[in-house]
């Protein structure tokens, strides 16, 4: 038994060394694995970093990655990305939108490393270089409208754009996205932006804000400290100085650039030199430079080589040499057209149809933002109402706790008049009780009223209209006539004799002296006559001093009976 017990204590430790072990191992290779991510991930990450500045070097590195020993599809997408931008950066024509459409249609979908709208640019240079403008520049766009773009990836997505619209002489789209570009500020990019946009506006005969952007490029190259860049801004001040036939300055910059520039911008100081020494009517160097002009492979340039010549050769009356060189510009022009029409009308009509789409993307976004700004008003008409309806329940409660006040103030008024009827004489009990005949009646029926005000808002409404119908009935219990005639039979006719010295009171005064001589308290008539009680204790005094003033024979009658 004993030895059973060792051999089942032997047999778990040896299990859980087991599963220990297993588990320890399990760490270690997920560890391993989670380090040959990060490892693959930092190679490729490289690769996208030296891409910018050498290419070859970019692409040297990314052979040496397998692509199918990546650790996962974002890796891995991730290299086919860096395969297309490293060939864009080497100059290495686009050929098929497969790849690109793959990457991007994953990228659409895995949130991985912001690079939707790297993916989004690529796919315009791809579709750039396929010849297909629209698409290209929907790419682009969709590029730009991404939120997390950054500001590299957005300053040559708008470079792009004004390229293929500056290709097909669209300026007025062109202009605004070059203007976007140098705004973003993107490094040496930004010298190629300013020298293009100041050859647009040179183009357009725009020479002092061409100037400008030269100058402004300029100034980049000395930063950059790039002989290169710095020759090349100076060729197109040297055309400037050209076009406003200061010779000497053009030759001089042209003179100090040759030996900086590359065989396609050699080209272009040939044509240049080439219409500098035909303006100074230099047959023998003109003739050199357009002979540059006509040996390179380029159509246009060799276009330009023969135009230059026929015109050299008319203005100095050599006919046959000049008839030679048209027979060639002609031979060239027909051929260089013949090439380009089909494909410059494909792109401006792919241009114009983009445009179309775009209008009427534009259109959708304006009935959208109308339909939002219908929304908006029906909400906000809806919290008005609700407001409204607050306000009125509000005010509704005020009324009912104002009728509330002033039941208590007839009330209090009321106990006052009693205990005046105490202490009164015996005509002035009668008058007040014959005024007050029925009056605490109407009070218990004011009383019986608000004891069931209770329930909803219109059920409240409905018992403040009722109230205030009995509230008028005891406002106005006699008219005026009826309180004179009242006075009159208990007093002598008091109220005649007022009438008859003082005509000229008015009514408000004569009306307050009938409330005096009935009895009221000044309290009392201030709630009668809907005025304040400074008013009626002050025109109670100027009635006085009226009565007072006057030579009436009741002058002490009436001024005793006025309390």
């Amino acid at each position: 038994m004993r030895q059973h017990q060792l051999f089942s204590t032997k047999t778990t430790i040896f299990v859980d060394m087991k599963n220990l072990l297993f588990v320890i191992l399990s760490l270690l290779l997920l560890s391993a694995c989670g380090e040959s991510k990060r490892i693959q991930f930092e190679k490729l990450k490289q690769v996208d970093t030296i891409a910018e500045s050498n290419a070859d070097s970019a692409i040297s590195l990314l052979s040496m990655i397998n692509r199918d020993t990546l650790a996962n599809e974002n890796l891995k997408h991730y290299y086919d990305l860096l395969k297309i931008r490293t060939n864009d950066k080497a100059y290495i024509a686009h050929t098929s939108d497969s790849a690109i459409l793959s990457v991007i249609n994953y990228f659409e979908n895995h949130d991985f490393n912001n690079l939707l709208p790297v993916a989004y640019y690529y796919g315009g240079r791809v579709y750039s270089d396929l010849g297909d403008a629209p698409q290209a520049l929907e790419y682009f766009h969709k590029a730009l409208d991404c939120p997390n773009i950054n500001p590299i990836t957005m300053a040559v997505a708008y470079a792009q754009m004004a390229e293929i619209y500056s290709n097909q002489k669209v300026f007025d789209l062109a202009i605004p996205a070059y203007k976007k570009a140098i705004e973003l500020n993107d490094g040496i990019n930004n010298f190629y932006n300013l020298r293009n946009l100041g050859n647009l506006y040179f183009q357009q005969n725009n020479i002092d804000s061409a100037l400008i952007l030269y100058h402004q490029a300029f100034d980049y190259t000395n930063k950059l400290e790039s002989l290169y860049l710095n020759s090349s801004i100076k060729l197109q001040l040297a055309n400037v100085h050209l076009f406003n036939n200061n010779y000497s300055e053009a030759n001089y910059i042209l003179n100090s650039i040759k030996g900086y520039l590359s065989n396609e911008d050699s080209i272009s100081i040939s044509h240049t030199f080439a219409h500098l020494y035909y303006r100074q009517n230099n047959i023998d160097s003109t003739i050199y430079y357009c002979g540059k002009l006509i040996k390179s492979q380029s159509l246009n340039a060799q276009l330009n080589g023969y135009n230059i010549l026929a015109n050299l050769h008319m203005h100095n009356n050599r006919i046959n040499e000049a008839y030679d060189a048209m027979i060639m510009s002609t031979k060239l022009s027909d051929s260089i057209q013949k090439l380009q029409t089909p494909q410059e009308i494909r792109q401006l009509s792919s241009i114009y149809n983009y445009q179309i789409r775009e209008r009427e993307n534009n259109k959708l976004k304006q009935k959208a933002q109308k339909h939002s700004l219908y929304l908006y008003i029906t909400i906000s008409g809806i919290c008005i109402l609700v407001l409204l309806l607050f306000i009125f329940h509000q005010q509704s409660r005020h009324k009912i706790h104002k009728t509330q006040q002033l039941i208590d103030n007839y009330a209090e008024t009321i106990l006052e008049l009693r205990d005046s009827i105490n202490s009164n004489a015996s005509s002035q009990s009668a008058i007040i009780n014959e005024l007050f005949e029925g009056r605490f009646s109407i009070l218990n029926d004011i009383g019986n009223t608000f004891a069931n005000l209770s329930g909803s808002i219109a059920d409240q409404k409905l018992l403040y209209k009722e109230v205030k119908e009995i509230i008028s009935r005891f406002e106005n219990p006699k008219t005026l006539t009826e309180l004179e005639e009242i006075i009159n039979r208990y007093k002598n006719n008091l109220m005649q004799k007022f009438r008859d010295d003082f005509p000229s009171l008015s009514n408000d005064e004569y009306q307050q002296a009938c409330y005096h001589y009935a009895g009221f308290s000044p309290k009392f008539i201030s709630l009668l006559m809907h005025q304040k009680y400074p008013t009626i204790y002050k025109r109670r005094t100027r009635i006085k001093e009226k009565i007072m003033a006057s030579d009436s024979a009741h002058k002490e009658e009436l001024i005793a009976n006025l309390n």
